[in-house]
């Protein structure tokens, strides 16, 4: 009787609490970033903060972005403006940059000042754009971030970005620290100066040093995270390090810039622990050591009735007692859970040995009743109870008119042409990106040999130019972007994107796919990413002597998605694809994708998310809490269509 109380006692105790009245943001890169458990093992360690706080008093808007340098994050307006219209007097703010800043092509020069370089010289400017000086344009920016902060009554915070999993013996190498100072390409006398260096105790070409300068300039507090990563590091080893806490990077090979779960895990530990030791939001802080769920709730938003929703939470627990043991764990209404993301069950029982307890949690739900959605998932350990709270939004599709787009993708000549279905208009545009060639000698997902489309790297005149080197993550401003524009008294609620996808003449190719909405490519989300393994390699041989393929490469990855987005009649939403190559590649690399197709429903004014009028006027676009508002004859709908 006393467990079935106990049982009842915790459903009660998982009502959905108040958001905090404090917002913490943070803002950064890839190593912050909160990415969608289906798409991805990587995990940035801002998206676990948010579980060391007391939820009712501070909660965690996470808006590091994959990618971005300071210069970008502060000019992009998809950025740091909206991050700004999130923000009120009182909230704190998190800054995390440097990983971009170091560049993939500049080696610690500023990227602008390099490309007039180039363009003085009549040499095409490198494509990737990201880039600045630990010296000069890196500190500038970190000054706009604090000062339009203070000015906004918003606490700054300079938190110096994590290292680089580059061991060398018992510590980790210096450009791994942030620190450029044994290779970098400096400008001096109108000449570009190449692969130069500074002793190891000269900090010149350090960002960790320059925003530890800026933090004192400011009055502002520091936070080193780049030596408590090292430290964190190496009191696992590099083989531990590298196999519990990063991702891979492909087959046989570790990923020593993005983290895991459990690694985004402890660096989220480490950086509440540096909070508290700083006496920053110091008496909302609790580094749990008995068994906790990080997120303690999970908000899953709007979901479509019939269609599952996978989301994710990791069990943990330090110091336990007894030394084994077991916890166990119960899923409410439409939730089912699961360690191995195959067998999903009401129940499951988790054993834990060392007093040590880290462990995954796969959580589904399938809803069919529309409406607002309260379930929960039970953790027992012992007499201890606690749970995590499961919100939804369940939206109906019926009703709707089926719309779709899809671009074969299989001529050169016209790459853009696309059989649509319904009252959408769709177009299909580039960016740094060229339609190199048309090849016959490719394996569609189910073995057939097909044309298609290879398409490369291009420079700013749309011409084929070599791939950046040591690229490891997205260039925004490297993309092919497939638009599908709602009609100006319609809604569309898309129900899937679907697509194959390949690398030819390479197996370092790599990709996000990121929706976005407006011209201004706002609410950014990466629904696909190829990152940390590579794509496959469709090449076929060729018999030069024959004239004759001989054999052909892998076939393209069939790929099907569904994300939660609606297009707000009259707007536009965007799907980039948006490719790099890791490696020195020179010319020959190439990106191919076949048959891509974007369907949903659409939705007349009389149905529910548009309001019935005898005419429709134009929209304006409303940025406020970080999300974009579309304001149409007097009601106001969010991007994802459901009235404010």
């Amino acid at each position: 009787m006393k467990k079935i109380f106990s049982f009842f006692l915790a459903i009660a105790l998982c009502m959905p609490m108040a958001n905090g009245a404090v917002k913490v943001h943070t803002i950064g890169d890839s190593t912050m970033e909160s990415y969608d458990e289906s798409t991805t093992d990587k995990r940035g360690w801002a998206t676990y903060l948010g579980s060391f706080f007391d939820s009712q008093y501070v909660t965690v808007n996470n808006r590091g972005k994959s990618g971005s340098d300071t210069r970008r994050f502060y000019t992009d307006a998809a950025y740091w403006q909206s991050v700004k219209s999130q923000m009120s007097a009182g909230d704190y703010l998190i800054i995390q940059f440097a990983h971009n800043d170091e560049g993939t092509v500049t080696y610690g020069t500023d990227n602008l000042e390099l490309a007039a370089y180039y363009k003085e010289k009549g040499m095409a400017a490198p494509t990737d754009d990201r880039g600045t000086n630990p010296q000069t344009t890196y500190r500038d920016m970190l000054r706009h971030f604090i000062d339009e902060a203070k000015e906004l009554g918003v606490k700054p915070i300079l938190m110096a970005p994590i290292c680089r999993a580059y061991f060398q013996g018992n510590t980790i190498k210096r450009n791994g620290q942030h620190d450029l100072g044994d290779k970098f390409w400096k400008l001096e006398g109108g000449e570009l100066l190449k692969d130069q260096s500074v002793p190891a105790d000269d900090l010149s070409m350090s960002y960790v040093e320059a925003m530890r300068i800026v933090a004192k300039e400011k009055g502002v507090p520091f936070l080193n995270m780049t030596e408590a990563t090292r430290e964190l590091y190496l009191s696992y080893g590099e083989s531990q390090c590298l196999s519990l806490m990063f991702v891979d990077k492909a087959p046989g090979q570790k990923d020593q810039t993005h983290t895991n779960a459990m690694g985004a895990n402890l660096i989220a530990r480490r950086a509440a622990q540096m909070m508290k030791d700083s006496n920053i939001l110091a008496e909302y802080i609790s580094i749990p050591t008995s068994v906790s769920a990080n997120p303690s709730s999970i908000a899953i938003g709007e979901t479509y009735s019939g269609i599952a929703q996978n989301k994710e939470f990791l069990l943990t627990g330090f110091g336990l007692e007894p030394e084994s043991g077991s916890v166990s764990l119960h899923a409410t209404g439409a939730l089912t859970i699961s360690t191995d993301k195959e067998t999903y069950g009401k129940t499951l029982e988790v054993s834990y040995t060392g007093s040590t307890l880290f462990q995954k949690i796969y959580v589904r739900a399938m809803y069919e009743n529309e409406g607002a959605q309260n379930d929960s998932i039970v953790i027992e350990s012992g007499d201890a109870h606690l749970c995590v709270p499961v919100t939804a939004s369940v939206i109906s599709l019926a009703g709707g008119s089926a719309v779709s787009a899809t671009w074969p993708l299989t001529d050169k000549t016209n790459p853009g042409e696309a059989t649509v279905e319904g009252p959408i208009s769709v177009s299909l545009s580039m960016n740094h990106m060229v339609a190199a060639d048309t090849k016959n000698d490719v394996k569609d997902s189910e073995g057939n040999v097909i044309t298609i489309v290879r398409w490369h790297n291009a420079n700013d005149e749309g011409q084929k130019a070599n791939w950046p080197t040591e690229e490891i993550d997205e260039n925004p401003t490297r993309y092919l972007d497939f638009a599908v524009t709602a009609p100006a008294t319609m809604e569309v609620r898309i129900t899937g994107i679907s697509y194959e996808i390949g690398a030819y003449s390479t197996s370092a190719m790599k990709c996000h796919i990121n929706t976005g909405f407006g011209d201004e490519f706002t609410d950014v989300k990466t629904i696909y990413e190829a990152a940390t393994s590579a794509l496959t390699n469709v090449a076929a041989s060729y018999d030069k002597t024959t004239k004759e393929f001989i054999g052909y490469g892998n076939p393209l990855n069939a790929v099907a998605l569904t994300p939660m987005l609606t297009i707000p009649a009259g707007e536009t939403l965007h799907v980039r694809v948006l490719p790099w190559h890791e490696h020195t590649s020179g010319s020959g690399k190439y990106i191919c994708l076949y048959n891509l197709k974007i369907e949903g429903q659409a939705f007349e004014p009389k149905q529910e998310g548009i309001r019935t009028t005898q005419s429709v006027t134009p929209a304006t676009k409303i940025l406020r809490d970080g999300r974009l508002y579309i304001l149409r004859n007097g009601v106001e709908y969010h991007v994802t269509g459901q009235r404010k």
